[in-house]
């Protein structure tokens, strides 16, 4: 499937007629069309914007990669404990709360999925 037909299928698989997308993303409907008949090859800018707005990768969009996007890490709850007190410690160490003092379970999920995140990387890059 080239780059055309995966533009097409993205935005009608997310129920989008091309006239709506076009208003949305604020493009030229022609301009759009030549995109999707292939008629003209679409820039990084637009290319980043399909994958933001429906939510799939560049690497999907261009045809590199198969799947839609990455898949979630998923962190078990020994692993969360042993990262929130690492993290605790490590706040507390740098003067960013005090002995004791908790920061919030809003904040704590953000910080480690974002470790996990790095970890993933990490391992993947390793």
């Amino acid at each position: 499937m080239g780059l055309p037909e995966r533009l097409v299928e993205i935005r009608e698989k997310n129920g989008y007629t091309r006239k709506r997308l076009c208003e949305e993303l604020g493009r030229p409907y022609a301009t759009v069309t030549k995109y999707e008949t292939g008629e003209r090859e679409p820039g990084h800018g637009y290319i980043i914007d399909i994958a933001k707005k429906f939510g799939v990768t560049t690497d999907y969009i261009l045809g590199i990669d198969t799947k839609k996007s990455p898949e979630p890490v998923v962190i078990d709850s020994e692993e969360v404990q042993e990262c929130e007190k690492w993290l605790t410690d490590l706040l507390v160490s740098k003067g960013y709360i005090k002995p004791g003092e908790d920061i919030s379970d809003r904040d704590a999920d953000f910080l480690i999925h974002w470790i996990g995140l790095l970890d993933a990387w990490i391992a993947g890059n390793g």
